[in-house]
């Protein structure tokens, strides 16, 4: 749930932007390998937004590369990928991804960076 609310976050502050095309001028706006234009933003992944927004200064340095492994661990809530990978999480690993979460949620609520 916490790479959930990330992403929600991110997607919140996306369409908060008056000018959206600034989303799609930055260097890590994901781009259709067909037609080599920007992704409409409904497609977006969270590896996306979470670059976008780096890029928009929304995140600084630091909460980037803590927010891609919040994006890397929340896929093991499904058993079969806890499993297939050896990975166990404890009440601890979520209590520590919790904190990080909520330092995100506040960098992202701070309104820094493109607006």
């Amino acid at each position: 749930m916490m790479g959930g609310l990330l992403e929600a976050l991110l997607v919140a502050r996306a369409n908060k932007l008056f000018d959206k095309s600034k989303l799609f001028k930055t260097k890590s706006a994901p781009m259709d390998p067909k037609t080599k234009k920007p992704l409409e933003l409904r497609k977006w992944t969270l590896a996306a937004y979470i670059d976008v927004g780096h890029e928009l200064n929304w995140i600084s340095n630091s909460a980037k590369d803590v927010a891609v492994i919040v994006r890397d661990y929340r896929n093991y809530i499904h058993p079969e990928k806890e499993r297939s990978h050896g990975m166990t999480l404890s009440s601890n690993d979520a209590a520590l991804f919790w904190d990080v979460t909520k330092n995100l949620s506040r960098e992202l609520l701070a309104m820094k960076g493109e607006v």
